[in-house]
């Protein structure tokens, strides 16, 4: 135990002192993060806790341990800090006092690059770079081995296209991206500088189509990059693609980027305008499918559209289409999925013409007129189909079918009893009605009064008079005819 020590609180309730030359010169240009590791670590220093690891500081921070190094890299260019161990990585606080009345090592970057920091300065003309600028064009220089004369055409651009009072940050990004592309020559940047501007200048125009007055993002410079580099379409094709935007509410570069997408191939003016026209095409004829299906305010969808050029490459003629769905809107409300589906079942039957579909669905049409008149006579609350109508009148002539109705109206199930008396009367060979009703009555159980057995006394042969006979008939002759008739009787 050593002879003198805090107590186990004294860290929580105690101060860590800073430095007020920390707060002015280097806390309002540091990143927060940067920050906090330094103050993370400046307490360690005061109040040593145990063992403390690069790891176990990036999980107390709630940060990534490689921030948690790029922070203390950061505050070692600044001179604030000294490394004395690799491994395990280690580092010295540096007293500020001594730092600010000698030269940093930062500073010492930036004097050996004074002439470099005289030109950056006249880029921005009146606007007075910070000292916190001017090291991070120094870092650009000094870690990231960019020449001056690149960091100066980079800077150059920016000034060109954003202004003077852009943040100097928005270069970090751009700075990183050339050093590893290696882009270490005046030449090279100027061939990357020149790309970026083409881009730029497309997506102002982009933008101008749009009626957004204000500079593109850096994301929508990427995109207009993406367009001419790689998927290789002129700038012109782009501009045309800008009225398909226009039916949005919100037209955007995302928008646009979809629309190009489905017509990369299309790269000249001319193709682009070609491609889109036919899009449109298509999408009128779907709407007018819509209509006919019963579909009510649902704009055509990608995957319809693609549903409808399909119907055209496989032969089918726009009129066949809108005929085939009318008559499915007819009949009810309909899908194109369920469209879809019934065009594949005509490629799979061979109906392909104009004539061949127009005769099926008359064929169709006519069986479920059939179909509606048999339902009436048999009283069915269920509609029958026509293909079940098909299949009775694959099986007996529409008139005995109209028959079979009559014969289960009243049943439980009445088209399944006629598909039971359709079924026996084929095999027994009938084809008529009257045949068909001759076994039917045949089969049918006698009626309950032929059912009912008379009294044995009145079983017996009476005798029949004409009208002139019980005209001419006295009182007397009545008499007698009864009581002859009861002698005849016994």
């Amino acid at each position: 135990m050593p002879l003198c020590a805090f107590q186990n609180d004294y860290l929580a309730m105690g101060v860590t002192p800073v430095e007020n030359i920390f707060i002015e010169h280097y806390l309002p240009h540091a990143p927060g993060d940067y920050v906090r590791v330094y103050l993370y670590g400046l307490m360690q220093c005061y109040h040593p806790g145990g063992e403390m690891t690069l790891a176990k500081m990036a999980h107390l921070l709630g940060l990534e341990e490689k921030n948690v190094t790029a922070a203390f890299q950061y505050w070692e260019r600044q001179g604030l800090l000294r490394r004395v161990s690799d491994n395990p990585p280690a580092y010295e606080y540096l007293n500020l006092a001594t730092v600010m009345g000698g030269e940093s090592p930062m500073e010492q970057a930036v004097y050996r690059h004074r002439d470099f920091n005289t030109r950056l300065q006249q880029i921005f003309d009146t606007r007075l770079l910070h000292p916190a600028e001017f090291m991070a064009a120094c870092e650009w220089v000094e870690d990231l081995r960019l020449p001056e004369e690149v960091v100066l055409l980079m800077v150059e651009h920016f000034v060109r296209t954003k202004g003077r009072s852009f943040q100097f940050k928005q270069l970090e990004k751009t700075a990183l991206q050339w050093a590893e592309q290696g882009v270490n020559t005046a030449e090279a940047a100027r061939d990357m500088l020149t790309r970026d501007s083409a881009a730029y200048k497309l997506a102002q125009k982009v933008l101008d189509r749009f009626n957004l007055r204000r500079a593109p993002t850096k994301e929508e410079t990427d995109l207009a990059r993406k367009w001419l580099e790689e998927w290789k379409l002129g700038e012109d094709a782009v501009l045309v693609a800008c009225r398909e935007t226009v039916k949005g509410r919100n037209p955007s570069f995302g928008y646009l980027d979809g629309i190009l997408s489905r017509n990369q191939t299309a790269r000249t003016q001319e193709d682009m305008a070609g491609r889109l026209d036919e899009s449109e095409r298509l999408r009128e004829a779907v709407k007018a499918i819509h209509e006919a299906l019963g579909i009510q305010q649902m704009a055509p969808t990608p995957a319809e559209l693609d549903i409808y050029r399909n119907f055209i490459a496989a032969g089918f003629s726009p009129e066949s289409i809108q005929r085939v769905a009318r008559s499915m809107g007819e009949t009810g409300s309909y899908t194109m999925e369920n469209l879809n589906r019934q065009m594949t079942s005509f490629v799979e039957r061979n109906i392909m013409t104009d004539m061949q579909i127009a005769e099926y669905l008359d064929r169709q049409k006519l069986l479920r007129e059939q179909a509606a008149r048999a339902d009436e006579k048999s009283g069915a609350r269920t509609r029958t189909s026509a293909a079940q109508m098909e299949e009775w009148l694959g099986m007996a002539s529409f008139p005995v079918v109209l028959f079979a109705a009559e014969c289960a109206r009243g049943t439980k199930l009445p088209q399944q009893y006629m598909s039971k008396l359709l079924r026996e009367w084929k095999k027994a060979g009938f084809t008529t009605v009257e045949e068909a009703r001759r076994q039917h009555e045949a089969m049918r159980p006698p009626a309950a009064d032929a059912r009912r057995t008379a009294p044995a006394a009145l079983q017996f042969e009476q005798r029949a008079y004409t009208q002139e006979q019980l005209a001419a008939l006295t009182d007397a002759d009545f008499a007698k005819y009864v009581e002859d008739d009861k002698h005849d009787q016994s």
